[in-house]
């Protein structure tokens, strides 16, 4: 059994979103937020599914990052740690495969809302990104605005539905590693660095494309002390996505705090 101080969850539904909740509280997270609610309109399509954090802290709703028209995708919260404050943001990046220029329009929007928060407390950003599409053991990271040439050279898309390729790429890489402007870093690769493969979401018919959808990336005042891919519950049908879980702690005098 996992006892974790923090969840955050992905693709909640008006139907699902009490049976969540109550199996939240039971166990032992009483502070829930969820951007859907069993007696909300029930939304067919991409729109029916929202987000939620249950906390084991205290939280309070906070300012919400803007998604671009998609507001039940983003969850913000602040959460009083044992190590101060905290702002928690948790994302749902609508997929470019069924949503086109959606999912660049929510990725600028998280983005361009992270850039103007408040960097003197503790900040993570998490969720499914829906990218990258991959990432070589060299750092180099593959944006769905590009493709693998003859020669096996990956190249940048110039029009993407109409649009600019190297738009649907900066918005792709401003998230994965843009973010560092801002003191924030992608927590599983700062600790294992690019030589480690992991995977969140394959896809189902063969073969099995790995991809690492499913990010945390935290302040650089949040030390991890652990972060994996939990992927049983995945490989046991529970969920088509890994979990992943992080552990941190806050850099205050006389306290120490494990959130996961």
């Amino acid at each position: 059994m996992r006892l974790a101080d923090i969840v955050a969850l992905q693709e909640v539904t008006p139907r699902s979103v009490t049976v969540w909740t109550e199996a939240l509280r039971a166990g032992g997270l009483p502070h829930v937020r969820a951007t859907v609610a069993e007696s909300s309109a029930v939304r067919r399509g991409p729109h029916a599914y929202g987000v939620l954090v249950a906390s084991r802290f205290r939280l309070v709703d906070a300012t919400p990052i803007s998604a671009a028209g998609w507001d039940e995708k983003v969850v913000s919260v602040l959460l009083r740690t044992p190590v101060g404050a905290m702002a928690m943001h948790n994302v749902h990046v609508p997929n470019g495969s069924a949503n086109d220029w959606a999912k660049v329009d929510v990725l600028e929007a998280v983005f361009t809302g992270l850039s103007g928060r408040n960097w003197n407390q503790h900040t993570v950003l998490c969720g499914d990104f829906n990218t990258p599409q991959c990432e070589l053991p060299s750092g180099q990271i593959i944006t769905w605005a590009q493709y693998e040439d003859e020669e096996g050279r990956f190249r940048l898309s110039r029009r993407i539905s109409g649009k600019s390729g190297l738009r649907w790429d900066a918005a792709e890489r401003n998230i994965l590693s843009g973010l560092q402007l801002f003191g924030m870093r992608d927590v599983f690769r700062s600790l294992h660095g690019y030589q480690v493969a992991a995977c969140s979401w394959a896809v189902p018919q063969a073969p099995r494309t790995p991809r690492r959808f499913d990010h945390i990336f935290a302040s650089d005042r949040l030390k991890t002390t652990g972060c994996e891919y939990v992927t049983v519950w995945r490989e046991d049908g529970l969920s088509d996505h890994a979990a992943i879980e992080a552990v941190f702690e806050g850099e205050r005098r006389g306290s120490r705090s494990m959130l996961r």
